[in-house]
């Protein structure tokens, strides 16, 4: 038996290991579970800005002045779009960020089904930034964190520095995984 932690969890702690002091963030139903998490972990800072693009243009900043990556997360619809003025900003200027934006449960989400959208405000977001990100994904099995979180911040960081942008189900965020059988990248 493993040691079972939150999803949410698992990735604040992920980015707290990273040397990360600091996310920036507007919270929305899609994202809670992540903002609960980062703003429960001692090692981290939630700073929540006024408008997402904010808090993608604030990772921006603390990246550039850190010399790490910065970190910045939204929840669907609307509020991912919101992130992609930011993303572009650092997408141009080779800035390594962590996006992550929250998405409708995996039970709600359209697929191939050929209608428009079935959960509230399910955006196809990583369809939307594969043009102006390094890496974009939507995580769509819990066990599949660790591997895509590594994968995300070694692309972001590697070659020419870039966004990155992880979107994750509400109902992923909110499981228990074995942090032991995760497999990396």
């Amino acid at each position: 038996m493993g040691i079972k932690v939150k999803l949410s969890d698992y990735i604040a702690e992920f980015i707290a290991k990273k040397g990360i002091n600091s996310v920036f963030a507007i919270s929305g139903g899609a994202s809670l579970h992540l903002i609960h998490s980062i703003d429960d972990n001692d090692s981290l800072k939630l700073i929540c800005t006024h408008h997402e693009q904010a808090a993608a243009m604030a990772a921006d900043g603390y990246s550039r002045e850190s010399g790490n990556f910065g970190v910045a997360i939204s929840t669907s619809g609307p509020g991912a779009t919101n992130l992609i003025t930011g993303i572009c900003c650092s997408f141009y200027d080779s800035v390594p960020l962590l996006l992550i934006t929250g998405q409708v449960s995996t039970f709600r989400m359209s697929g191939k089904t050929g209608t428009r959208q079935i959960g509230f405000q399910e955006t196809p977001i990583t369809k939307l930034t594969k043009e102006i990100t390094k890496y974009s994904i939507t995580i769509n099995k819990p066990e599949m964190i660790k591997y895509e979180l590594e994968k995300a911040v070694f692309l972001a960081k590697c070659g020419r520095p870039g966004p990155v942008l992880i979107d994750i189900p509400d109902n992923l965020q909110r499981m228990y995984i074995d942090k032991t059988s995760l497999k990396g990248f």
